[in-house]
């Protein structure tokens, strides 16, 4: 796990709790809500409850997995009568084969682990997937005419305001300079110390052709494809403004 120990901090826990849906989420629930309605749904990166509320109402039957441990006890509080597991999208021997109908990796939770864990999370996912099930997750684009930038000054005329850009500079100079050297840039993917949390992070970015290639080959077939502002993309689309792509993917029929 690239960035388990900053997911892990309590004040990261708190903001997590407060962020809505997206667009795009909105709209792929909506789309296919008769996958989720009354069937088996797995939320992976379930973190504070973000998306439970929801999923939890069209579910018949809901399991909330993080990697984090305030985090899921956060969603224990606040969902007293759902199933959450303290778990590893990496490792989910705890369950079973064929279980699920519909499973949801949201807030590009992927994209914190090295490509090749990404590789055996997605493994798991297809064999907890049951036959045709559902798989609905986002990663960042490595088209993202951002994706790739430095720490910057930002100003304000309110002294209080910009007493707290200088600290936040000071701490993206900082966690920059540490996390630099740990960038990685192949031919699939990149890791990227990006401007998330004041340059706190590195995060896994990938193109939609290389995404694609890397579902069929854990045995999944592209469904559909979304933008952050909820445009529905294509191979050949443009995707330059948008930091992330929704993915839209099934389990294939048969076996690897």
């Amino acid at each position: 796990m690239i960035n388990r120990r900053h997911f892990e901090k309590k004040q990261i826990v708190s903001s997590y709790d407060h962020t809505n849906l997206q667009n795009p989420e909105v709209m792929i629930l909506v789309k296919y809500r008769d996958d989720i309605l009354d069937k088996r749904v797995l939320d992976i990166g379930c973190g504070a409850g973000r998306t439970t509320s929801l999923l939890q109402i069209l579910s018949s039957d809901y399991t909330g997995l993080d990697y984090s441990y305030d985090m899921i006890e956060s969603c224990k509080k606040k969902y007293e009568t759902l199933h959450f597991i303290h778990g590893d999208v990496r490792n989910m021997d705890a369950l079973e084969n064929e279980t699920y109908d519909f499973v949801l990796f949201s807030f590009n939770g992927l994209d914190s682990i090295y490509h090749e864990d990404r590789l055996r999370g997605l493994q798991e996912i297809h064999r907890v997937l049951k036959q045709d099930g559902l798989f609905v997750f986002s990663s960042h684009n490595r088209n993202y005419r951002n994706a790739i930038s430095r720490p910057g000054m930002a100003y304000s005329l309110t002294p209080c305001i910009q007493v707290k850009n200088i600290m936040d500079y000071l701490e993206s100079i900082y966690n920059y300079s540490r996390n630099k050297k740990k960038q990685r840039f192949e031919n699939e993917y990149s890791i990227i110390n990006d401007v998330a949390h004041n340059y706190a992070l590195l995060i896994y970015y990938i193109d939609k052709k290389s995404q694609i290639s890397q579902l069929g080959e854990t045995g999944f077939e592209i469904v559909e494809m979304y933008d952050v502002h909820g445009n529905i993309l294509n191979i050949n689309s443009g995707d330059s403004d948008s930091a992330w792509i929704y993915y839209v993917a099934r389990k294939k029929t048969g076996k690897l």
